[in-house]
């Protein structure tokens, strides 16, 4: 009888394990972090505990146009999940490894006993522990199972971004976190159409593909947009595992860089930045050319060949914005959609309509709904509304009853900004 009862508390707590894995699984399908915190350009908040996890997953990813690959995943992404806390934060940290290899991580923001805390996991197990962020900068989290080398370079890694104390100036003309990486690619692919990785390329550090944020050209495709005479700011990663970075961008100048991302290290009129592996770096800069298009390479030309080359796409005029404005309507409602990319700046509108008015007694009530892959918030900033975290897919109204002009933001990802125009009936 005690054994019954033993073994049923063990198969309730094996059962409540799964299902917090299978969980977590679910929002590694979606490329969903566990937790998103304030990003760099907002007021810093005050420390906090934070909660984050991970879980492990083997994904396909595709890393070149119809080349994809059977890689090893944070949440099912490669880059995994950029994570955003401030300095003095204490990080409570869960990894999940529910595959059939065993796996570790690696922070390098914190400052902890290694051979504990980023001791390995099992398949099926987890791991927990907890840090504080002391030093602000652009850090690099990955697995640190040996060998590294081969579990870097089959995706196992991602960005840690700890804002500093004192905010930096407000970057008004778009950021974005870039993380170069290699991929080492056997010459066939598997019966499931995937490339694997090749270890004897890795440690001869020949990559046949070296990307921004995974895929190969993707920015040249997909120009990046940033507006011109405003401070544009970019979080660089190099996270190799074995080259060297020369970030350039063509056409213009680093006003300021942050080496590491920390503040107290910084550097002016920069022409090309050297980024070793594992390093970041926080670069400022502007665009005075409006209209006009700036290549972003590593100028080691061997490897902007093979795929790390993109385009910032200046805006058209210093006046012009991408805000569209919604007035009133007998509908009822106003819907405004919180865009895919507002949450790592991709996107050059984040609520859409940006600008809406409404009218008390016809359509004073609005709903967003929130279209991005992470949480958002919707607050105002005089604080008379807040929203608290809306997940993907869910929906936040507001009813206004007062004249005025409200100004809101996203708290998690505060370059995130609209406004509701609030008429007499």
């Amino acid at each position: 009888m005690v054994y019954a009862d033993t073994a049923q508390t063990l198969g309730s707590q094996v059962t409540s394990l799964q299902n917090q894995v299978d969980a977590l699984q679910t929002r590694a399908a979606t490329g969903q972090s566990s937790s998103q915190s304030q990003a760099s350009s907002g007021q810093q908040a005050a420390p906090a505990t934070r909660h984050f996890s991970l879980v492990v997953a083997n994904a396909p990813v595709t890393i070149a146009t119809n080349v994809t690959y059977d890689a090893w995943t944070f949440n099912g992404t490669v880059p995994g999940p950029t994570i955003w806390v401030n300095q003095g934060d204490t990080i409570i940290f869960t990894l999940y490894n529910p595959t059939s290899m065993a796996h570790s991580i690696d922070f390098h923001a914190a400052q902890v006993d290694w051979s504990t805390d980023y001791a390995t996991v099992q398949p099926g197990g987890s791991k927990t522990f907890n840090f504080t962020v002391n030093y602000p900068g652009v850090f690099m989290y990955h697995c640190g199972t040996a060998p590294v080398l081969e579990h870097i370079a089959n995706g196992m890694f991602g960005a840690i971004i700890v804002n500093p104390q004192t905010p930096l100036p407000a970057a008004t003309g778009g950021q974005y976190v870039i993380v170069e990486n290699e991929w080492y690619l056997n010459s066939q692919p598997g019966s499931d159409g995937h490339y694997s990785g090749n270890l004897t390329k890795m440690l001869a550090a020949t990559p046949d593909y070296v990307t921004f944020n995974g895929t190969a050209f993707q920015f040249q495709k997909s120009p990046l947009p940033v507006k011109p005479n405003q401070l544009v700011r970019l979080f660089i990663l190099n996270v190799g595992p074995s080259l060297w970075e020369a970030f350039h961008v063509i056409g213009a100048i680093m006003d300021t860089v942050y080496i590491d991302g920390d503040p107290a290290n910084a550097e002016h009129g920069l022409q090309t930045l050297n980024i070793p592996p594992s390093g970041g770096a926080i670069v400022d800069m502007y665009f005075p050319d409006a209209g006009g298009e700036n290549p972003f390479v590593n100028h080691a030309f061997a490897y902007a060949t093979v795929g790390a080359v993109g385009i910032f796409k200046v805006g058209a005029s210093t006046t012009s914005t991408s805000s569209s404005t919604s007035t009133a309507s007998a509908s009822g409602t106003v819907r405004v959609s919180i865009n895919p990319g507002s949450g790592i700046n991709t996107t050059s509108t984040y609520y859409s309509p940006s600008t809406i008015t409404v009218v008390i007694g016809v359509n004073n009530t609005v709903v967003w709904t929130n279209n991005d892959n992470m949480e958002h918030t919707v607050t105002a900033t005089d604080k008379s509304f807040d929203s608290g975290l809306i997940e993907p897919g869910q929906s936040f109204s507001w009813t206004f009853t007062s004249p005025g002009t409200y100004t809101y933001f996203c708290t998690l990802h505060p370059w995130m900004k609209g406004t509701v125009i609030v008429k007499s009936g």
